[in-house]
Parts: C-alpha cells; structure tokens; sequence
C-alpha cells in the first residue's frame, strides 16, 4: 500500500493482516453477546447436560445406578439413595461466562485478532470443563467413600473450591497465554514501503 491511501472500511484488516470483511467482526461481537444471553437464559439446560456427564463419570468410579433427572445425579451409598444437585453456581457455563464476555470485548475493539480470540476461548472452554467434572467427580467420589453426608461436606466446600479455584486460573493463564502470543512481535517492514513514504 502506498503512503497517503485509504484502506476501504469494508476490506481494514485485522491486527493480524487479514481481510475484516463487511459486517464480519460487528456479526462476531453480536454473537457474543447472544451467547452470553442464551448462557443465562438457557442455563438449566446447560446443568442438565453437565449432570448427564457427571451421572456417566460416577459410573465409572463405582456407582453403577447413578443416573440424571433433570439438573440432578442420583446414585445409592450404602444402600442409602442420594445424589447431587448442579445448581448455576456449580455450572461450568457460570465459570465460563468471563470469559465469553472479555472475548467478546476484545472483539468489539479490534484489538486482537478474531481467529486468535476464538482460539483463546475454545482453551479456556475446554479447561473449564474439564475441571469443572473433576470437581463433580471428586464430590460423587468422596460421598462414595465417606457416606453422603460426610463425603459431600468434606468434597463440596474444601475440595470443591480448590478445584474451581485452580481450574479458573488455569483457564485463565491458559487463555492470556494463547491470546497474547506473539502481540509484541514487531511486524515485518516492506523495505518499498518505506521508500515510497520518504518521496
């Protein structure tokens, strides 16, 4: 591009120097914020698909009849019924909505680029919902071994929190690292280029 020229609004490129095409990055930041309200709104789906996966991991530690209703895992201890609730606190999507937002900023102000913020997201997503059925996991397993109870007062509060703490940092160290890869890389200069500004 010479010195003096205007990029089309429609072509500007990315922090990255990729195409910005259009309506592209303004259709991103509104998917943004509807993912975030569809979190909210839907967000008893969301703990009853967390409670299906957390029914089929406490079926591989043992308690072969857990099984979701609803937002709940029932399972027996003892001879004893019991099971979890997985309220909006302990959802991953609540732990998840952070992040969803600040991608979403980040998107608004162009001051990433789009493919590395999804990137970024995608990370953090996975992360958090890995940890996120540990925690449930380590829950189900200590009511397991010390009765409902016990186990669930022991896991739910001590092991819990340490669980979602770690796995938010985790997350979080994980989506900065991916995001800001390469940002303070000084970007190549055309020799012509500076040429053509000097004339």
């Amino acid at each position: 591009m010479t010195a003096g020229a205007v990029e089309p609004w429609a072509m500007r490129g990315d922090t990255d120097h990729t195409a910005d095409v259009g309506l592209v990055r303004p259709g991103m930041v509104a998917g943004g914020v509807a993912t975030v309200l569809v979190m909210l709104w839907y967000a008893d789906l969301l703990q009853a698909l967390e409670a299906a996966v957390t029914a089929w991991t406490a079926r591989l530690i043992g308690l072969e009849d857990a099984y979701q209703v609803g937002r709940s895992v029932l399972f027996t201890v003892d001879g004893q019924a019991t099971g979890i609730d997985i309220t909006v606190g302990c959802t991953a999507a609540f732990l998840l909505l952070p992040f969803v937002a600040a991608t979403t900023v980040l998107l608004a102000v162009r001051r990433i680029p789009a493919v590395r913020a999804f990137t970024s997201l995608a990370t953090a997503v996975l992360v958090i919902l890995a940890v996120n059925q540990a925690r449930m996991l380590a829950i189900t397993a200590g009511m397991a071994h010390w009765g409902p109870e016990v186990g669930y007062a022991r896991t739910h509060v001590l092991v819990g929190t340490a669980v979602s703490t770690l796995g938010v940092v985790l997350a979080g160290t994980a989506y900065l690292l991916v995001l800001l890869r390469g940002t303070y890389q000084s970007p190549a200069v055309d020799p012509r280029d500076l040429e053509e500004a000097h004339r």
